[in-house]
């Protein structure tokens, strides 16, 4: 998705289709046109590289992500579990 991202000297990102708030710049500002992947999301811009660079982080898991997550680990653990109380039960 490419996106422009509206920034100050300091690399703070002032305005994107991410942020909904209002900060002062401070400096001048500048803007990149980026290409955001899918799963990421920009943090700031890297003031101190020449073209500035913008720095991507992966998109925070959701609660429910979280929680799927854990229902997945709970009934692989179970099912294991089972396995091994099952295996017990025909060597006895």
């Amino acid at each position: 998705m490419n996106t422009l991202i509206i920034y100050d000297s300091t690399g703070t990102i002032l305005s994107s289709p991410i942020t909904g708030g209002y900060i002062k710049p401070t400096g001048e500002l500048h803007y990149l046109e980026v290409e955001i992947t899918e799963g990421k999301v920009v943090t700031r811009v890297d003031t101190t590289k020449m073209p500035h660079v913008p720095v991507y982080e992966d998109i925070p898991k959701t609660e429910l992500e979280k929680l799927q997550e854990q229902v997945e680990n709970l009934t692989q653990a179970n099912a294991e579990l089972t396995s091994i109380v099952a295996m017990g039960n025909t060597n006895a």
